[in-house]
């Protein structure tokens, strides 16, 4: 007859398994914290364009409707609006318009509407109205190619 020794078997200890389950609970609402709260937001790169410059005279008449062309840089010029893109990644504006004196008038830029990364874009607009006069404050949004809208405010010289 063979006597036999019960096994013992091996865990690890109890302080060990606190330890890692302390730990695991951590870096679980850490993941969790950093989604909701949006820390890792900042890894994703984004355009965050904004208005930095609105002169445009009073229109000078002669038909009606809005002409807009764009350039890079931020020359001001005295119907110009400038734009600035602080954000991570490049942007374009697709559409800009202006609100005066009950009048909305949009037009679709020409030229190279992209905003890049920590640059300037200088959009020239031209209005064929006489409703605008000079000190009469107006109004104007872009639109991004995101499909987000910039304002922007300015008064007739």
């Amino acid at each position: 007859m063979k006597i036999s020794t019960p096994r013992r078997r091996k865990a690890i200890s109890p302080i060990l398994a606190t330890v890692i389950l302390i730990a695991i609970t951590l870096i679980a609402a850490i993941a969790i914290a950093g989604f909701v709260f949006g820390l890792f937001g900042s890894f994703t790169s984004t355009p965050r364009i904004q208005e930095q410059l609105a002169q445009i005279p009073h229109p000078a008449g002669g038909g009606a409707g809005l002409a807009a062309a764009c350039a890079a840089g931020d020359t001001p010029a005295a119907n110009t609006v400038i734009f600035s893109n602080t954000g991570s990644a490049s942007g374009a504006i697709t559409e800009i318009s202006i609100v005066y004196s009950g009048v909305t008038q949009s037009a679709a830029p020409t030229g190279v509407c992209t905003v890049a990364s920590g640059a300037y874009l200088t959009i020239t607009l031209s209005l064929y109205t006489t409703a605008g006069v000079a000190g009469q404050t107006f109004t104007g949004a872009a639109v991004t190619s995101s499909g987000a809208q910039v304002a922007y405010t300015g008064v007739f010289s």
